[in-house]
């Protein structure tokens, strides 16, 4: 007797191994099985209806981790789109500071090369109105006065005053002097 309820025992343990293995790789549902089962039995049913609202809620809860795994990697997307806009935003940002300190530097260059031309074109007012009075001077005159300053700016004050002027201012000063300021025109005009 003892031999045979080994042996059914050992039928038991394998039969239950099996549908154990069966179970596992999916080619039996045993909970679906179990769940009929334990519905044919009034005493527990409230057991039952524990446990489905229990699958329910796990369902819920497999959902609702899945939309904030979602989520979650949208995040960290648009979390690396921002990273590599501000780093972009950086490198424009730069780029601007760069060509305004260009433009300031340019604007500094603008503003001195106004004020030379300003103070050029005061200068030539000036020349023009140096070289009017002399033109109104007697060549006498106006040759003892020129005979002081440099030939270089002699030359430069008759080269646009009226050739009969210009004549009579040379034909006044000093014969080494007029020939240094004519040679100097000579050597302007080539």
């Amino acid at each position: 007797m003892r031999k045979w309820i080994l042996v059914i025992m050992s039928l038991i343990i394998a039969v239950g191994l099996a549908t154990a293995m069966l179970h596992a790789t999916g080619v039996i549902d045993l909970r679906k099985q179990l769940v009929k089962q334990v519905e044919t039995m009034p005493a527990l049913a409230p057991h039952l209806e524990t446990y489905r609202t229990g699958q329910d809620a796990e369902r819920e809860i497999a959902e609702v981790q899945a939309q904030l795994e979602q989520e979650r990697i949208e995040l960290a997307q648009r979390h690396l789109e921002l990273d590599a806009r501000a780093e972009a935003l950086d490198a424009r940002e730069k780029q601007l500071a760069a060509s305004q300190e260009e433009i300031e530097k340019a604007k500094e260059e603008v503003m001195q090369l106004q004020a030379e031309i300003d103070a050029a074109k005061a200068g030539l007012l000036e020349l023009d109105r140096l070289r009017s009075i002399y033109a109104e001077m007697r060549g006498k005159d106006a040759a003892a006065i020129m005979g002081q300053l440099r030939p270089e700016m002699i030359a430069f004050l008759l080269a646009e005053m009226d050739p009969e002027v210009a004549g009579g201012i040379l034909t006044n000063l000093e014969p080494k002097l007029a020939a240094e300021i004519t040679r100097m025109a000579l050597t302007n005009k080539k």
